[in-house]
């Protein structure tokens, strides 16, 4: 494995499991039974009931991007038999949808790694800015053991794998996982495929940066690249695209009227999205949440 500043970290704090709103509405049914959909010889994906996780297999091992819902981890643990051992889990970022299962993976033997940003806010209480609540500290068998202060390369076997940093993005502390050799790129969070995306403002993320991280991924596609979004469909190139072209108009509108010196509730009462709402607000981030949290991370 090599890592640029990888740290082992400090064991922290109680428990109480975070999720997201679309995680928490998938809470209250069973686990599907996981089915895994390969995308390259080697990576396969499991759409789970929160997001969408990764496997990566070469001949020494494996490596496993998300680790979705706690409630999940049974069967999540239960499709990964007979497969290559877990060698490793990465957290894309700390949302409780992408992280619930670590407990359960790394006492199976699995080493978990994330940013330093994003170990820190599930080692202590954190504002959910999004949802108005505070989210508890996650206790310490749940947290990275390793940790990244930038991006960083993992190898296992044949398998490269790139951890690239985005900085305040859709938080802080987000990673996107690129598999060069077989043209699979992971997004986590900073992509929400056919939806508005969360900007979590309260733990730095911002518009501007979810933009930078919507073009570093595109820089990285061409027309083959299989792109999975943290909530949403798999994708390629074109998708992501058209994601990072609604959030630009989204950001030049709500910027428009903000310089205007129009307050938060002239703006979300202008209805700046309307035109784009019939394509992108039917999931369950809404359009007076994305133009807010637009609103919220402008200067």
């Amino acid at each position: 494995m090599s890592l640029r500043r990888v740290r082992p970290l400090l064991l922290a704090l109680s428990w109480a499991a975070c999720a997201l709103s679309g995680a928490a509405a998938a809470a209250d049914a069973p686990p599907a039974a996981p089915a895994w959909m390969e995308l390259a010889p080697g990576l396969s994906a499991w759409q789970g009931p929160a997001t969408t996780v990764l496997l990566a297999e070469s001949e020494q091992g494996a490596l496993l991007v998300d680790s979705e819902l706690e409630k999940t981890a049974p069967a999540l643990l239960q499709a990964l038999a007979g497969r290559k051992p877990l060698r490793y889990v990465v957290n894309t970022h700390w949302h409780g949808d992408h992280v619930g299962g670590n407990r359960a993976l790394a006492a199976a033997g699995a080493t978990v790694i994330a940013h330093e940003n994003a170990r820190r806010r599930m080692a202590e209480d954190t504002f959910l800015k999004h949802h108005n609540r505070v989210i508890p500290a996650l206790p310490a068998e749940f947290l990275p053991t390793l940790t990244l202060a930038g991006g960083g390369r993992l190898h296992l076997g044949g398998l490269e794998a790139r951890l690239i940093h985005v900085p305040a993005a859709h938080t802080d502390g987000d990673l996107l996982v690129h598999f060069p050799a077989a043209n699979v790129l992971h997004m986590g969070d900073c992509y929400f495929n056919g939806l508005y995306p969360i900007i979590d403002t309260g733990t730095g993320g911002t518009v501007d940066g979810l933009i930078a991280a919507l073009d570093r991924g595109l820089s990285l596609a061409d027309g083959r690249t299989r792109i999975l979004a943290g909530h949403g469909p798999i994708g390629g190139r074109d998708d992501l695209k058209a994601a990072r072209d609604m959030l630009i108009q989204v950001r030049d509108r709500v910027a428009a009227l903000k310089r205007a010196g129009r307050s938060r509730e002239e703006v979300l009462a202008a209805a700046p999205t309307a035109d784009l709402d019939p394509r992108w607000g039917q999931g369950w981030v809404k359009p007076a949440q994305i133009v807010s949290s637009v609103y919220d991370s402008l200067p």
